[in-house]
């Protein structure tokens, strides 16, 4: 996969200039929607609130209407709350979004170029297509993530999910894949596209601060504390005491042991989650960021075709990126081929804390890596160039 923008700065600008001209109008029916919460929901935000060139309509996907269909989702949902979630989900598998047909609206018919748009997550997206195919409009979906490996279901719906999720891939008039990865499991398709997941503008204050003398080498962590626990957690305890080294995660740690918690609180290594601009005074702070993705076997299809958002996100900050996980991982295959990322392929923690010395004792390889950091914020990680490219492809598909 080539991670270089494909669009010199003056084509980017002569391109926008053109779209200008005219809007798109995206129906977007999902189990995803654009908020600033999760970060699927803020990808969706990036690409479709306050862009100009879109007029954004969200249908809804829950029973607005009296009924039959929204009773049996009020049941369904009491299933969930009795912690019988395997089958709720199997019982979700197996109905495709049926209770959502009859809330959609009719869409509009003027000269508006249209288009269908979901996530391939959750069980909207049958209701997409069964919508796009109704009306005789494009399906755009986004691949994000490998939803038939995430989904709680039993393994007799699994299969199910997987051929609903492969049918989606090939149904759709423009596939958003997030990584190389995991373009190539899906498959050949007439309008696959890789879209690396865009990040918040840079932060104004990027990539100014600098280290005080005697103070540590400052590694940070922000995010999913759940998956990637385990790893955080052995690397916090490789990293404990270290002289010249200093881990801080932040995130929602409820599920780490409460013996950890206290002792990792109290020494203020683990910390949780802080408003926005908080959270930028924070990352600024840090002389390196560290991009986990798990070893576990059982994942390795989630970290081969997904793209860590952390990646891109904390790249604006122009700091060193440390990616560590197993070598078939999409940000692992990015920062070997790009070098633009210091690489760690054994899941041993004292394997991380030796590249990390390394690197917190060479002042050369700190400032080649913040150079490689600011030249991916600036290049395939650039959010107008990456909005720049989703409204190209949105735009020759629609109609």
């Amino acid at each position: 996969m080539n991670f270089s923008p494909v669009d010199d700065t003056s084509q980017c600008v002569v391109f926008k200039q053109q779209l200008y001209t005219s809007v798109i109008r995206v129906i977007l029916i999902s189990s995803i929607i654009p908020a600033s919460c999760s970060a699927g929901q803020m990808l969706l935000h990036r690409h479709l609130v306050d862009e100009p060139e879109i007029d954004l309509h969200i249908l809804p996907t829950e029973p607005q209407k009296k009924g039959l269909q929204k009773l049996l989702r009020r049941l369904l949902c009491s299933l969930e709350r009795l912690k019988l979630h395997r089958l709720y989900q199997d019982i979700l598998a197996s109905w495709r979004g049926g209770w959502i047909d009859d809330e959609l609206s009719i869409p509009e018919t003027n000269e508006t170029a249209t288009v269908v748009m979901t996530v391939a997550h959750g069980d909207a997206y049958h209701a997409a297509m069964r919508y796009a195919r109704r009306h005789n409009l494009p399906l755009v979906t986004f691949f994000h993530d490998w939803w038939p490996d995430i989904a709680n279901v039993h393994k007799p719906f699994r299969s199910i999910l997987e051929k609903s999720f492969r049918r989606l891939y090939q149904q759709s008039s423009l596939a958003l894949c997030v990584s190389s990865g995991m373009q190539a499991e899906l498959g050949s398709h007439a309008n696959a596209e890789v879209l690396l997941p865009i990040p918040a503008a840079a932060p104004s204050i990027s990539g100014r601060a600098i280290r005080e003398a005697g103070k540590p080498f400052k590694l940070l962590y922000a995010g999913n504390l759940r998956e990637y626990g385990p790893m955080l957690m052995a690397a916090l305890e490789a990293l404990k005491d270290h002289p010249h080294i200093r881990l801080e995660v932040r995130g929602n740690s409820s599920g780490w042991p409460d013996v950890v918690k206290k002792v990792m609180r109290d020494t203020g290594v683990l910390l949780p989650f802080v408003p926005r601009d908080e959270l930028d005074d924070w990352l600024e702070s840090a002389d390196a960021f560290l991009i986990p993705q798990t070893f576990n076997e059982s994942e390795r299809r989630l970290m081969n075709t997904n793209f860590p958002s952390k990646l891109p996100e904390v790249s604006q900050f122009c700091k060193p990126l440390i990616v560590w996980g197993p070598g078939s991982a999409s940000g692992l295959r990015w920062g070997r081929e790009t070098g633009q990322a210091v690489v760690v392929e054994n899941r041993d923690p004292e394997s991380l804390k030796k590249v990390l010395e390394e690197l917190c004792l060479d002042k050369t390889k700190q400032q080649k890596f913040t150079e490689a950091a600011a030249e991916a914020a600036s290049g395939c990680f650039d959010p107008e160039h990456i909005q720049a490219q989703f409204l190209k492809r949105l735009r020759a598909v629609s109609v």
